[in-house]
């Protein structure tokens, strides 16, 4: 039976996402350290709480290590969240950022939980439940192990089949391997656009030109161009969008991409033109960016910055 329509996430390589703060991080030395946050991530999870946020219900899927499910209850006990996630055994790997107030961060990411036949089974399972046709899926974020491209493609098919705008945010392999499918929404930045047409793009002449070839079949890009905004093309129209955040309102740029994504599908979701929905996402993308929190705003700095955005025609 499928369930309610609404918006889909799929993190198929979760994380636990840890910050610990080492001040003077020397190299092979024993030093003091203090964990200031440890929070379930992953670009799918980041998309689902960005979107709770915004007062949008998602349900979230994807693969989570059995072991440590319990260190995902903050998010997924989230009413606004339905929890569809497909359990293994074994632990969800955690991503470890080495963070020194006086130097440069170091990130440290595992590799991932294995994904076996039987899981990738019970994930195609799944997404052809929440398929419908008014259902959005968006897969966000890289591959595990035990997954390839062709495992991948797969899924987005299956998404596809089912009659669901089906939105894709990830990299390697995996966005190389879905290139001849017919999606709704390529959500790359500057690297993954390089990824997925496998050839040397340069200036932003190149990349827009190399984004409106992907137009024969797909129905919109949406392209991260970090500091310099964002491009939303379609086959009609190309727009480019920036909010203007003042240096030293930035705080912390590490899950903006994810916010960018799930601000878009949440206006495009609440009924606003694709042209309003990405005003919203720029602004909600720039707010974060001003928050220490990944994938966290305060509201007044959205309100502040939504009139400032500046959006036109490319």
């Amino acid at each position: 039976m499928k369930e309610k329509s609404r918006i889909v996430t799929v993190t198929l390589n979760p994380a636990i996402d840890r910050v610990i703060v080492v001040e003077k991080l020397t190299v092979g030395a024993h030093q003091h350290g203090q964990t200031v946050l440890r929070v379930p991530g992953g670009k799918g999870v980041n998309v689902s709480h960005a979107l709770a946020a915004m007062k949008t219900p998602t349900t979230a899927t994807g693969f989570l290590g059995a072991d440590n499910r319990v260190d995902f209850l903050p998010l997924l006990s989230n009413p606004l969240i339905t929890d569809r996630f497909v359990s293994m055994p074994g632990r969800t790997r955690e991503n470890i950022t080495l963070a020194d107030p006086e130097g440069t961060d170091t990130h440290i990411r595992d590799r991932g939980l294995a994904v076996d036949d039987k899981a990738l089974d019970q994930m195609c399972d799944v997404l052809a439940e929440l398929s419908n046709s008014q259902s959005i899926v968006a897969f966000s974020g890289s591959i595990p192990p035990g997954m390839n491209g062709e495992a991948f493609a797969r899924l987005v098919g299956v998404c596809v089949s089912g009659g669901a705008r089906v939105a894709v945010d990830s990299s390697g392999e995996a966005i190389r391997a879905i290139r001849d499918k017919k999606l709704w929404l390529l959500a790359p930045n500057e690297l993954e656009l390089v990824q997925l047409l496998d050839r040397n793009i340069t200036t932003r002449d190149e990349q827009l030109t190399a984004a409106r070839s992907l137009l024969k079949r797909v129905e919109m890009v949406l392209l991260s161009c970090g500091k310099q905004g964002a491009y939303l093309l379609s086959k009609n129209r190309t727009y480019h969008a920036c909010a203007p955040l003042p240096n030293d309102w930035v705080r912390n740029t590490v899950g903006c991409g994810d916010v960018l994504l799930a601000a878009f599908l949440g206006g495009i979701w609440g009924g606003q033109s694709p042209r309003e929905a990405l005003v919203l996402a720029i602004a909600t993308a720039a707010a974060s960016a001003a928050h220490p929190a990944t994938a966290t705003w305060d509201d007044y700095v959205l309100e502040e910055l939504l009139p400032q955005v500046e959006v036109h025609e490319a």
